[in-house]
């Protein structure tokens, strides 16, 4: 049985925290509207009277367009601190210059694509196939998305490959952000239960 999730005392995912490297701030809006979120940008955009003064380096990134909501069922997304740029660009070098390493990080990428399920993501979940199908257009018709953002064929029930029968899903794996380390990038699948 699914949760009222407008009940106050449902425990639900209040929110993630993405980086994104310097200079991408557009691009990761650019992403998160193709997959039909609406995205706030404190920097440049007018902003609601319940959005604190903290909000101003993020992108707050409404999975449900319509939601006012600042605090609960978003993604906020930031540039990359500096401590950890470092550490990104020391291990793009050493991936450059390990070939051992950079075998092992190729292969991870791969299996992204070959065993999606399977990898770490965050599920996003879309009202109905059409809504779900309309995303996945707008991310391969992007040319600005084309080389940064690699879709999944939409897995449907009974089809090969296909992991539950409540659920028609597809992944984005994109290394434009991340919830962790932005040289592995992070896999987002969107979904749409049969079920309800």
């Amino acid at each position: 049985m699914a949760r009222n999730l407008c009940d106050p005392n449902a425990k639900m995912l209040n929110h993630a925290e993405l980086v994104y490297a310097p200079g991408e701030r557009d691009l990761v809006a650019r992403f998160f509207r193709a997959l039909g979120c609406r995205v706030l940008d404190p920097q440049t955009d007018p902003l609601p009277e319940n959005l604190g003064p903290a909000a101003g380096p993020y992108l707050i990134i409404y999975l449900d367009a319509g939601d006012d909501d600042v605090i609960d069922n978003l993604f906020y997304a930031s540039e990359v601190l500096p401590v950890q740029w470092e550490f990104e660009k020391s291990l793009r070098a050493q991936l450059s210059a390990d070939k051992a390493l950079a075998e092992a990080e190729r292969a991870m990428r791969k299996n992204f694509a070959q065993q999606p399920q399977a990898m770490t993501h965050l599920g996003l979940a879309f009202p109905s196939v059409d809504e779900l199908e309309a995303a996945v257009e707008r991310i391969g018709a992007d040319p600005e998305l084309a080389d940064r953002a690699q879709l999944s064929k939409i897995y449907r029930p009974g089809e090969p490959g296909h992991a539950d029968e409540r659920v028609v899903q597809t992944f984005v794996h994109t290394d434009l952000c991340s919830g962790g380390v932005l040289t592995t990038g992070q896999q987002f699948e969107l979904q749409v239960r049969l079920d309800l």
